[in-house]
């Protein structure tokens, strides 16, 4: 079974990089407009990760080809904090977002992945030709909108922390969360730095 929904994920990555590439072309021109925007990028779930998620204790998943939710996922990464609310409420103006959760550790006290995502319905007009002959085939994609310091916290940590967490010292806990910390001091702080800009005419 494992090596069936591994080719059978495989077969249809071709279709899911043209879903990607038509998904960030429709979220660049709605968001074309909006200041502040750093970058939007797609891509899609490898087939290692795919089955990782797939094959989790936890998971709950009885399809995993239809029900795991960001198989294609796209990332909005903007400058300011103040951003992230007006860009989720134009992305939800163009897509049907049926989630929307804020990721962020769950004690005030505690620092560490912060991102905004939301699970968003496929519009069928950009279903690239032969999407809907897939069996099986999602019906949703995945959007993360964060700033420039959450990108550059999460990213790297992503790479060796997440993917070993049981295994991490405590000295290296501590680590990063002190690099979680600085990245949440520095987007406070280009806050306020913005405010002062605007109340006193600078932009």
């Amino acid at each position: 079974m494992p090596d069936e929904l591994r080719e059978r994920y495989q077969q249809r990555r071709a279709l899911l990089q043209q879903l990607g590439g038509k998904l960030e072309e429709a979220t660049r021109e709605a968001l074309g407009s909006m200041p502040h925007i750093d970058r939007v990028s797609f891509r899609v779930k490898s087939v290692d990760s795919f089955m990782a998620k797939a094959a989790q204790v936890d998971s709950l998943y009885e399809n995993p080809l239809v029900e795991i939710e960001d198989q294609v996922a796209g990332r909005v990464i903007v400058f300011f904090l103040s951003d992230i609310d007006v860009v989720l409420q134009k992305l939800r103006g163009t897509f049907n977002a049926v989630e929307g959760v804020r990721k962020r550790p769950a004690r005030d006290e505690e620092f560490s992945y912060e991102s905004h995502h939301l699970v968003c319905t496929i519009p069928p007009h950009l279903e690239p030709v032969g999407f809907r002959e897939l069996l099986d085939a999602p019906n949703t994609f995945e959007l993360q909108v964060r700033t420039i310091f959450m990108h550059a916290y999460s990213e790297p940590q992503h790479d060796f922390a997440y993917k070993a967490a049981e295994d991490l010292p405590g000295n290296t806990r501590r680590e990063l969360a002190w690099i979680a910390a600085s990245a949440w001091g520095a987007d406070q702080a280009y806050e306020r730095v913005l405010k002062w800009a605007r109340d006193n005419g600078h932009v």
